[in-house]
C-alpha cells in the first residue's frame, strides 16, 4: 500500500475543498448509538443466542445489498418456536472510538437504528441451531448514497419470541461512497505493528532444570511460544508479528536436548534450515525483569542496568546480529519513574501497553518523546483497544469470531478517518501514515490460525497495512500532546523496594568479587542471573514462590564469595627488624584467583613494607609473605584484607597477634660471638698449655745439680788410631 494518503483525499485537496467542507459530515453528525432503539423486555428464553456467521460485503456501497446470516441457537432443556430475528443498523457513521467500544461492549439488549428486515424461526430443539440470512439495501433502506461519509456503522441482530428479547448481537457495517464493493477507498491509510513477546517461566535459582523443562514446553509443538514463532515466520508469506524476545529463552532453547526446542530456536534465531524469512525481533532484558520494581527501588542509574542486562542468562549464546534494537516493556500503565528507569536500562526504546493516549481521542503515530528526570525517552504506545481486541479473539481456545473481525475493522476504520483529519491539518495529504501498534500479553497463548485469519481481512479491508514493527522505530520519537503520566505510582504486585536493594546489593558485591577470575563473568554470570531472576515479571502472580527464590539467590551469593578464605595459625614471634609474614589464603572456587593480600597492624611498632599480589590456583592454598619491619618490642594485632584487582575487598577481614622481639636478634648475635670469642681464646690457653710433648727436654723436667759426683768406675783410656794410606785420596 501506499504510505501517502488515498488518490480520493489528494484530488479533494487539490481542488481548494476546504478541510471544514470534508470533515464537516463527519463532524455535524451526532456520535453512533446517539439514537439507538430502546432496551426491551428479556425473553424467558434464557438459553438463546445469536452469533454472527457471515456479513457480505466487507465494506459497502450505494447500490449495495448487504446480507447478513447469523446462526439462532437454543441451550435451554426445551424446544423453542416462533423467533423473530430483526436486522437493525443505522446510517450515522461512528466517528469515535469510545462510541464504538461502548456499542461492542454493551451487554444490554438496545438495538441500533431502525428495524431494516425480519426472518422467522418457526422452531429450534434443544442443543440445535438454526441459520437465518437478512438483508438490508443500502440506497433503499439506509438512504446511504455517494454524498454520504465513508465509515462504520452500527448493526444489530435480535432475535426476539412472545414475551421478549432473548438476545442482541452487535456488530458494524462499513460503507464507502466511492467503490462499494471494489476496493476502499478510505481518507487515510493506517500501518498496524502487532507486537507479541516471547518469555518464558519464572526462573528459580535453586532449580534452574525446571526453567529449561518449561521452555521446553512451551517450544514445543503446540506450545505458547512455538505459536507465537509460526506467526512471525508465517508460511505462504503474508502478514506477521513482530516478537520481542527475551535473550535467555532463546539460550536456554539453543543449549536444550531436545530436538524441537533446538529447531525452534534455529527458527527464531534465522539460523535454521526452513526457506522462510528471519521474524521481525528487538530484544528485551534477559529474565524480563520488572521495570516498576526497579524503579521504585531507589536504585542507581548502574544499578538498574546491571539487573536489566541482556546478556545475564545466556551463557555462551551469542544473539544475531540483527537483533540490535532493544526494548524495555514494562507492565501496565508505568509512570514516569519506569520510564526514566527503561534510560537507565540502556533500552533504546520503552514499549507503553496503557496511558499516553492522545487528548481527544485523535489518531497519532505509536511514538512520543516523553521527558523523564533521568532523561527524554522514545516511548512506542501501544493501543489498548486493538490491543485487547487482537488478544481476546486469538487467543487459544476462544476461537475467533466473525463479530470480533467486523470490529477490528471497524476500530481501523475510525483511526483511518482521524488520521485524514490530523493530516489535513498539518496542512496536506503528504503527511505520514499513522502507525499504531497492538500489544499481546506475556502470558499469550495464540491461535496461530486464528490471528493470521484476522490480520488477512484487516490487509485486505485497504486501509490497514500490517508492518514489522521495527519500521516504526526508524523515525525519531515527536512530541505529542497525550495524556500525562504519573510521577511515581508502584504498583502492589511489585517486588517491595527493601528486598529489591538486597537483589541488587548482593549483586553488587558478587561483581566485584568476581574480579578476582580472569573472565569475571565466567565465575559471576549465574549467579548474577540468579539474583535478577526473582525480578522477573512473571513472579508477580506467585508472591510466594518469588520470595523463596529471593532467599534462594542470596544464598547462592552467599556461597560463591565463601570461596576464598584466610586460613588461621598461631601466634608468630618476630625477633629480627625485618622479615616476612606469611599468610596462606585458601581458593575454594572453580577458577584461579589472582589477590592483593594487605596487612594493617594497629601499633605503628611494626610496619608492613609492601602489598603483594598472588595467583591463588583452583581449589588450592598458598602461603603469601609479606614483608614487615620492627621499630620497636611489642605485642602487635594485624588485621588481614585481601583485595581483589580493582581493590575491593573480596573477604571479610581476618585478624592475628604478632610478638615483636625488635633487637633480640642483635643482642643473641652478640651473646653468641662472645661466647664463640672465649671459646677460641679458652681454646688456645688450653692448647697452649696441653700442646707440649711429654718426650721433649724442658726446663721443668731437668733434675737439679747433685752437690757432690757420685762414685764412678774409671773410664778406659782409648789409644788414638792410626791413619790408613786408605784414607786418603789423591
Amino acid at each position: 500500500m501506499s504510505s501517502s494518503v488515498p488518490r480520493l483525499l489528494r484530488a479533494l485537496v487539490a481542488l481548494g475543498v476546504p478541510v471544514a467542507t470534508l470533515l464537516g459530515p463527519l463532524a455535524a453528525l451526532p456520535a453512533a448509538g446517539a439514537e439507538p432503539r430502546a432496551a426491551v423486555t428479556t425473553s424467558a428464553h434464557d438459553g438463546v443466542t445469536v452469533e454472527l456467521v457471515s456479513s457480505t460485503p466487507t465494506v459497502a456501497g450505494p447500490g449495495d445489498t448487504v446480507r447478513v446470516t447469523v446462526r439462532v441457537t437454543n441451550e435451554g432443556p426445551e424446544p423453542v418456536e416462533d423467533l423473530d430475528v430483526d436486522l437493525g443498523a443505522g446510517w450515522r457513521p461512528v466517528t469515535s472510538r469510545e462510541a464504538l467500544a461502548r456499542w461492542a461492549d454493551e451487554e444490554s439488549n438496545r438495538t441500533a437504528g431502525t428495524r431494516q428486515a425480519t426472518e422467522t424461526v418457526e422452531a429450534v430443539p434443544p442443543g440445535g441451531s438454526a441459520d437465518v440470512t437478512l438483508e438490508m439495501d443500502v440506497d433503499a433502506d439506509l438512504q446511504l448514497r455517494s454524498d454520504a461519509p465513508w465509515g462504520p456503522r452500527q448493526m444489530s441482530v435480535a432475535v426476539r419470541d412472545a414475551e421478549g428479547t432473548a438476545d442482541v448481537l452487535h456488530t458494524f457495517f462499513l460503507f464507502d461512497p466511492v467503490d462499494g464493493t471494489g476496493p476502499a477507498s478510505p481518507p487515510a491509510e493506517i500501518r498496524l505493528s502487532v507486537l507479541a513477546p516471547v518469555t518464558g517461566p519464572p526462573l528459580d535459582p535453586a532449580d534452574p532444570e525446571a526453567y529449561a523443562a518449561g521452555v521446553d514446553v512451551l517450544t514445543a509443538p503446540g506450545g505458547g511460544l512455538a505459536g507465537t514463532l509460526d506467526l512471525a515466520v508465517p508460511d505462504g508469506g503474508g502478514p506477521a508479528v513482530s516478537l520481542a524476545v527475551d535473550p535467555a529463552v532463546v539460550a536456554t532453547a539453543a543449549s536444550s536436548d531436545d530436538t524441537e526446542t533446538l529447531a525452534w530456536a534455529d527458527a527464531i534465531s534465522g539460523t535454521g534450515t526452513s526457506a522462510g524469512p528471519a521474524p521481525d525481533v528487538v530484544t528485551l532484558p534477559a529474565l524480563d525483569p520488572d521495570l516498576g520494581a526497579l524503579a521504585h527501588a531507589g536504585l542507581s542509574d548502574d544499578g538498574i542496568a546491571a539487573a536489566a542486562n541482556p546478556e545475564l542468562g545466556v551463557g555462551g549464546w551469542e544473539p544475531p546480529s540483527a537483533w540490535s534494537t532493544s526494548l524495555a516493556w514494562p507492565v501496565g500503565a508505568p509512570d514516569v519513574e519506569t520510564l526514566g528507569a527503561a534510560r537507565a536500562a540502556g533500552a533504546d526504546h520503552v514499549l507503553v501497553p496503557d496511558g499516553l493516549e492522545t487528548r481527544g481521542g485523535t489518531a497519532a503515530t505509536a511514538l512520543a518523546r516523553v521527558e523523564t528526570p533521568r532523561g527524554p525517552v522514545s516511548a512506542v504506545v501501544a493501543d489498548p483497544s486493538l490491543s485487547t481486541a487482537l488478544a481476546a479473539a486469538a487467543t487459544r481456545g476462544a476461537g475467533p469470531t466473525l463479530a470480533d473481525a467486523r470490529r477490528l475493522l471497524a476500530d481501523t476504520a475510525v483511526l483511518a478517518n482521524q488520521a485524514a483529519a490530523r493530516v489535513l491539518a498539518q496542512g496536506g495529504p503528504d503527511g505520514e501514515p499513522v502507525h499504531v501498534v497492538a500489544a499481546m500479553p506475556r502470558d499469550w497463548a495464540p491461535d496461530p490460525a486464528a490471528m493470521r485469519s484476522l490480520l488477512e481481512e484487516l490487509e485486505a479491508s485497504g486501509w490497514v497495512d500490517v508492518v514489522p514493527f521495527t519500521d516504526l522505530l526508524d523515525r525519531p520519537a515527536p512530541r505529542v500532546e497525550g495524556e500525562p503520566l504519573p510521577g511515581s505510582e508502584p504498583d502492589a504486585a511489585e517486588l517491595d523496594p527493601a528486598t529489591v536493594r538486597r537483589l541488587a546489593d548482593a549483586r553488587a558485591a558478587v561483581d566485584a568479587y568476581a574480579s578476582v577470575a580472569a573472565e569475571p563473568a565466567t565465575l559471576a554470570g549465574g549467579i548474577d542471573a540468579a539474583l535478577t531472576a526473582p525480578l522477573a515479571v512473571a513472579y508477580r502472580s506467585a508472591p510466594d514462590a518469588r520470595g523463596t527464590a529471593v532467599e534462594s539467590a542470596l544464598a547462592r551469593a552467599d556461597e560463591l564469595r565463601a570461596g576464598l578464605s584466610v586460613v588461621p595459625r598461631g601466634t608468630p614471634t618476630l625477633i629480627s627488624d625485618t622479615g616476612d609474614l606469611p599468610v596462606r589464603v585458601r581458593n575454594d572456587l572453580p577458577v584461579d584467583a589472582t589477590v592483593t593480600v594487605v596487612l594493617r597492624p594497629d601499633d605503628p611498632r611494626l610496619v608492613v613494607e609492601d602489598r603483594p599480589t598472588v595467583v591463588v590456583p583452583a581449589e588450592s592454598a598458598v602461603d603469601v609473605p609479606v614483608r614487615v619491619r620492627a621499630i620497636g618490642s611489642g605485642d602487635v594485632g594485624i588485621r588481614v584484607e585481601v583485595l581483589a584487582p580493582s581493590g575491593t575487598p573480596v573477604l571479610q577481614p581476618t585478624s592475628f597477634e604478632v610478638r615483636v622481639r625488635a633487637g633480640w636478634e642483635t643482642v643473641g648475635t652478640a651473646v653468641v660471638a662472645a661466647a664463640i670469642g672465649l671459646l677460641f681464646v679458652g681454646g688456645i690457653w688450653r692448647t697452649v698449655r696441653r700442646g707440649r710433648s711429654a718426650r721433649r727436654t724442658t726446663g721443668e723436667r731437668v733434675a737439679p745439680a747433685p752437690t757432690e759426683a757420685p762414685a764412678t768406675a774409671p773410664t778406659p783410656v782409648v789409644p788414638p788410631r792410626q791413619s790408613q794410606p786408605e784414607d786418603h785420596t789423591a
